[in-house]
Formats: C-alpha cells, sequence, structure tokens
C-alpha cells in the first residue's frame, strides 16, 4: 500500500511579491488615466517596504512546522 502524497506547501515570498508589485502597477495605472494623484517620489520605497513584510511574512511561514496526515489522525 502506498502511502497518500504529501501536500507541498506553498512557496509565500513569490506570491505575495507578485501581489505588490501587481499594487505598484494598478496604482501607475490610476495615476496615468488621471484618477488618483501619487507623488513619483513615494512608488520606489513604497515598494520596497512591501516586498520586505512580504520577506517577513515567508519567513515566518517557513519557519512553522507543518502538519503532517498522521499528526493530524494522532491528535484526534
Amino acid at each position: 500500500m502506498t502511502p497518500p502524497p504529501r501536500r507541498r506547501r506553498i512557496q509565500l515570498f513569490p506570491v505575495l511579491g507578485g501581489l505588490v508589485f501587481l499594487a505598484v502597477a494598478v496604482l501607475y495605472l490610476l495615476q496615468a488615466t488621471g484618477v488618483l494623484r501619487l507623488e513619483s517620489r513615494l512608488v520606489l520605497p513604497l515598494e520596497a517596504a512591501g516586498l520586505v513584510v512580504a520577506g517577513l511574512l515567508a519567513a515566518v511561514y517557513s519557519g512553522r512546522p507543518r502538519r503532517d496526515a498522521s499528526q493530524e489522525s494522532s491528535e484526534r
């Protein structure tokens, strides 16, 4: 009998980093259409801060111990 396949953990930094870049793209689009007025010197620090937060969240998430199905069944 083969063991059930292990669930893969999602890599959080690429997901969060992509969301940060997507948010910057949306801000740029809103500024280009005239809907939003944003100073251009704020964009790079906001993006850098978003990437730092994404990196910290990814580090915390990857540091948590993984729960296996065997642990879940023994807890019940």
